[in-house]
């Protein structure tokens, strides 16, 4: 059932202790300059709808964060991680040509759909379908492409339609075992026939910028309208998860969908074969709230317990009158129980409320898992609004033993959020009494990463947190007490950019030593500088400055206005960080003086470059 339900989110002022975390801050996006930010890369990920990890996409043992953008009509950017502090952004998506924007790209992931064992970059973009960026298979070279190496749309698989709908969340993997990878995703479309689950998987393969002859075939589409027999309530697809909920053969499927949080379960006996659940038992499909609930960003597979049956976390958005207010329904089969059918004996509940580590009334968004404080312990992850006492980052860690007995879970705020994040601070005089009041910002991470992620390899777990709804600037007003009015009078206000607009947050795991904080340096090709030459104009040299933020391979190469090569004074070479110069005598790659002329310096820096004008005067 589509609908939206509004956040419930309360305002505080206090805070509480965490331990076992550090926390890598936060960039801060450009400050506004009149109508428009000075970057828009940067200014586009002040409210990240989602994002992803991936160890190594490029295989130069280095990590990647993947963030999308709605900005621009909406891109993704890649950062490789070139520190233990640092990322760098080394590729973006180029926009849409059409229908982005808005409210998408709303998820991203990496895979290799088509099987070449090259990774890609897959994420949907409204009526565009879903995009296809595949590495081009140079070792460091962090290059997908200039334009989508294929895109699955109601042309390149027929079966798909209603495609200016969203997903928010997919997954790739191969749960019939057939050696081929396929896609699961889901549409939240219209009409109701267009809402469907998909897994598609690859006819043939692509390349960077070429689809080649390659194509899709959907080995599974029910739309809701298909699926009304399940008793789902024709409820709105909303995630599909890969598990291993029997141990056995290979993985079941969970299909979720927004009515009541309603699942089912699809078995997988042999490949492109999905057989759904068992119609003559009555158990087709479960209920998992009394209420319209939903796991809004999906959820996630794991198996905490280390049985061999894997379990789906479904975290929880509660609607009205919902009794899994601060929630995350886990679904699970006992030994014995069979996989072709659903029901309450298949789900036990996390409640974050009652253990009081999350304000009531609060949702549970993303999800992740992993062992942050190292205990041995494994642990559950969810996020959530500020609230009350803050509730931005919480886990459940298992004790052992029969994991659906509550009594063999323990709860914890890893991160509560920042308490001194404000929309407004109101100063007000009544009579002479002054006081401040501050509205905290309820901003909140969304589709959280960790999966015993170690973005920087230094040995500590990290889980990313990107930020939504973060305002930009802060509203500073004075009011005074009329009495002859009964009010309050507004004696001015002013707006000023929040000291604390970020849109990503890493918490890192450390030791049992309380809180630590370190800078997360976001490095961008406005940090790298290409200095104008001196002298210009110049007979017969000139020298060429530039200015490196960290260690990288570059090119510094001479064009005519032609822009035919003129000379390469620096070719791919590896140069430190810092300031740097080189002299052109003028003469080209052959050794003879060029004629008098206007001739462009470009320095190159993996995908980005930039250049200067220089004029040759004899």
């Amino acid at each position: 059932m589509k609908k939206l339900i509004p956040l419930i989110m309360l305002i505080a002022l206090s805070t509480v202790a965490i331990a076992q975390v550090r926390l890598s801050t936060y960039y801060n996006y450009p400050l506004l300059s009149g109508a428009t930010y000075m970057d828009s890369v940067l200014n586009g990920l002040k409210s990240i709808r989602g994002c992803w990890f991936d160890s190594d996409l490029d295989n130069d043992g280095k990590s990647e964060i993947l963030v999308t953008n709605y900005n621009d009509l909406g891109h993704v950017h890649v950062f490789e991680v070139v520190g233990n502090d640092s990322i760098e952004l080394v590729w973006t998506s180029p926009k849409v040509a059409s229908g982005g924007g808005s409210s998408t790209p709303r998820y991203v992931i990496t895979g290799d759909l088509d099987n070449d064992g090259k990774k890609e970059i897959i994420f949907q973009s409204n009526n565009n379908g879903i995009f296809i960026f595949e590495w081009d298979g140079v070792p460091g070279s962090n290059n997908f492409g200039t334009l989508p190496s294929q895109v699955i749309n109601s042309t390149t698989l027929p079966q798909m339609t209603g495609i200016s709908g969203n997903t928010e969340y997919m997954e790739i993997g191969d749960p019939d075992r057939d050696n081929q990878n396929e896609l699961l995703v889901f549409y939240n479309s219209n009409p109701n026939s267009n809402d469907k689950f998909y897994i598609i998987s690859a006819i043939g393969d692509w390349s960077t910028n070429d689809p080649g002859f390659s194509g899709f075939q959907a080995e599974y589409s029910k739309s809701r309208i298909d699926l009304a027999t399940w008793d789902m309530n024709l409820g709105t697809p909303y995630s599909m998860h890969i598990a291993n909920f029997d141990g056995q053969g290979n993985p079941e499927l969970l299909f979720q969908a927004w009515n009541y949080k309603a699942v089912t379960p699809l078995r997988v006996p042999a490949a492109n074969t999905y057989v759904e659940a068992d119609t003559t038992t009555g158990k087709q499909s479960l209920r998992l709230s009394n209420a319209d609930d939903v796991a809004l960003f999906g959820g996630g597979t794991f198996d905490i317990d280390r049985d061999g049956r894997e379990e789906v976390y479904l975290p929880n958005y509660h609607s009205t009158g919902s009794n899994f207010i601060g929630t995350i329904h886990v679904i699970h089969y006992p030994p014995g129980s069979s996989t072709s059918r659903i029901d309450t004996n298949n789900v036990f509940v996390l409640r974050f409320v009652e253990a009081g580590v999350l304000d009531p009334g609060l949702v549970t968004f993303g999800f992740g898992y992993g062992d942050i404080d190292k205990d041995g312990k494994p642990n559950i992850y969810t996020s959530s609004t500020y609230g009350i006492t803050g509730c931005n980052l919480l886990t459940a860690e298992f004790q052992g033993g029969d994991k659906t007995n509550p009594a063999n879970w323990t709860f914890e705020k890893l991160y509560p959020g920042d308490p001194t994040i404000y929309t407004q601070r109101v100063i007000r005089d009544s009579l002479g009494l002054i006081d401040t009041v501050f509205t905290i910002d309820n901003s909140f991470p969304s589709k959280i990463f960790g999966r015993y992620t170690d973005i920087d390899k230094d040995g500590f777990e990290d889980i990313i947190l990107p930020y939504q709804a973060l305002v930009d600037s802060v509203i500073h007003k004075r009011i005074q007490w009329n009495a002859s009015q009964g009010q309050w009078v507004t004696v001015d206000s002013v707006r000023a950019p929040n000291p604390k607009r970020w849109g990503l947050r890493v918490v890192e795991g450390t030791k049992k030593t309380g809180v630590e904080v370190k800078d997360l340096t976001i490095i961008t090709p406005d940090d790298y500088q290409l200095y104008q030459n001196y002298p210009n104009p110049f007979n017969p040299s000139t020298k060429i400055s530039f200015y490196l933020p960290i260690e990288k391979k570059i090119s510094l190469k001479i064009y005519n206005q032609l822009g035919q090569l003129v000379k390469t004074l620096i070719d791919n070479q590896l140069y430190d960080k810092g300031n740097h110069s080189i002299i052109w005598d003028g003469r080209n790659d052959a050794g003879k003086l060029v004629t008098s002329g206007i001739y462009i310096a470009q320095l190159q820096f993996g995908n980005f470059s930039k250049e200067i004008k220089m004029m040759l005067v004899k």
